[in-house]
């Protein structure tokens, strides 16, 4: 078969990347997998991601597809990429999609996770959570949150580079727990996922700041709403850090 439309599903740890879209300068995982699939089959290509992560984002489980005439079946072009591409980049499936399948078009639900560390930094999340010095009070943060369900126009939660004209945008759910680290269970997390049916540049990231400043208590909860409304960038606090911020899923 000709032409075939190739989905991969893959994770990465985007602490040494400038996001994944190709830019001028730096690193990106959009490149390094193109180039990949350049010395496996001889093609350029263009990889087509589910959506823009930032830089030092990690990801999960994420979405791409590329068209290619080569003739290896998907489970040596995994095995073959696996092989070439670097050790923060892994393939976890590779499979025929319908012609016209898009990752990004296509998609229907995302959910995106973030890790916070409340205390003491710790030598093995370094590049994983983001750090809070203190507690948070997550029952004012799980009230916060509540205000963020539903269809809004989140302009006030878009950051400034986007050409993106339609910002409203439905949050289906979000859940706010703690868990603990394998490695040490005397180490106690905070887990934040968002589920909605697409983000907004740095959205994700914009939501979450506001949630840690409702958990400080730098946060009023009734003035969640009129930020909301505002549609203004500058009247909600500022953006979580990215490192805490990993894409977990995307249904289609």
């Amino acid at each position: 078969m000709s032409n075939k439309n190739i989905k991969l599903t893959l994770s990465y740890n985007g602490a040494n990347f400038s996001g994944w879209q190709n830019q001028k300068s730096g690193r990106t995982v959009q490149e390094t997998i193109e180039h990949a699939i350049k010395t496996i089959t001889g093609e350029k290509v263009k990889l087509t991601g589910c959506g823009r992560t930032d830089s030092k984002v990690h990801a999960i489980s994420y979405t791409a597809n590329f068209k290619t005439d080569s003739r290896l079946a998907p489970a040596q072009i995994k095995n073959a990429l696996n092989a070439t591409l670097p050790e923060d980049i892994r393939i976890k499936t590779a499979s025929i999609a319908k012609p016209d399948f898009h990752s990004r078009y296509g998609a229907k639900r995302k959910t995106y996770r973030y890790l916070i560390l409340c205390g003491e930094e710790n030598p093995f999340l370094k590049e994983f959570v983001c750090n809070v010095k203190g507690e948070l009070n997550i029952p004012e943060m799980k009230k916060a949150a509540a205000h963020f369900i539903g269809e809004h126009d989140f302009s006030a939660y878009q950051a400034a580079g986007s050409a993106i004209k339609n910002t409203t945008r439905t949050i289906y759910k979000i859940t706010i727990k703690k868990e603990k680290f394998t490695l040490d269970n005397s180490i106690k997390l905070i887990a934040i996922e968002i589920t909605a049916n697409g983000f907004l540049y740095k959205m994700a990231r914009n939501i979450i700041g506001t949630l840690l400043y409702a958990g400080k208590g730098k946060l009023s909860l009734q003035a969640i709403p009129s930020i909301i409304n505002s549609g203004d960038r500058r009247k909600a606090p500022p953006t979580a850090s990215a490192s805490g911020l990993y894409l977990k899923q995307v249904l289609y």
